[in-house]
């Protein structure tokens, strides 16, 4: 488990000299290491990669390999581990990070209490999903992003609710995608769609979760279309949402075909 917080300083934490950075190329050695017994032939190059860089390499080499993605998991563990530590820096620098390569990302947001008092479910998800993971053949590769926020006014927003301090959690999965291969990049989005309708199954109605907005692909099946239409409208208020687009902007110009086939009425 990695956590990063973005703290404020207290009153005259400001004025020491700022910790020493982390020595990236031990930090990176666990990878570097792995990447060196798979594929030897990557000696070369891989002296001057990133972290980033070494796990897609390291995934490329058997990206849906479920034993080869967990090495990879361990060795990026291993990485975090020796990158710990503290900064001092502005904040929009503090969370940022190294993300890799292309990647299919999925996102949902679940209610789980409120400020200072979660109710577990944060939690749970996270156990009931790694279980899934670890009695199925998903090579789910790491991290499983987690985070929380306050609740949203927005009633169309994943995270709306009425408690000014309710709190939500959001849990994001995903998979990466190799540049120049296109049938392996095709595999790999078939896996993706499968985990992702594994969660969308077994997680979501339970915890009351859904997708951040921009993470939402119609699936093919038009039976299992269909269902996610219905569990949007069960959620979000569709319909008024859909007499404002008509009012404020009656030629469609700030939607497209994805928005209209989630929020058109089933037949």
């Amino acid at each position: 488990v990695v956590v990063v917080t973005c703290d404020p300083l207290g009153e005259g934490d400001g004025g020491g000299a700022p910790p020493p950075p982390v020595d990236e190329a031990w930090a990176t050695e666990p990878l570097r290491e792995l990447l060196l017994q798979r594929a030897p032939e990557q000696k070369a190059g891989a002296s001057g990669m990133n972290f980033a860089q070494l796990r897609d390499a390291l995934l490329e080499l058997a990206p849906l390999d479920k034993s080869h993605v967990a090495d990879v998991n361990r060795a990026e563990a291993a990485f975090w581990k020796r990158s710990q530590g503290a900064r001092v820096d502005w904040s929009d620098r503090i969370l940022g990070f190294e993300c890799g390569g292309q990647q299919w990302v999925s996102e949902v947001a679940l209610p789980c209490g409120a400020v200072g008092a979660s109710d577990g479910r944060d939690l749970q998800y996270m156990t009931d999903l790694l279980a899934l993971i670890e009695a199925s053949d998903i090579p789910a590769p790491s991290p499983i992003e987690q985070r929380w926020s306050r609740r949203s006014a927005s009633p169309m927003s994943p995270a709306h609710s009425a408690g000014e301090d309710d709190l939500h959690s959001w849990v994001g999965i995903i998979m990466y995608l190799p540049i120049d291969r296109p049938e392996a990049r095709q595999a790999i989005t078939d896996a993706f769609w499968d985990y992702n309708a594994v969660c969308r199954r077994q997680l979501w109605p339970k915890y009351d979760a859904h997708q951040h907005w921009a993470k939402i692909e119609p699936p093919a099946d038009a039976a299992e279309r269909a269902a996610v239409r219905r569990r949007l409208r069960d959620r979000f208020p569709v319909d008024e949402f859909n007499a404002a687009r008509r009012e404020l902007d009656p030629k469609n110009i700030l939607s497209n075909r994805l928005l209209d086939a989630l929020l058109e009425a089933d037949p």
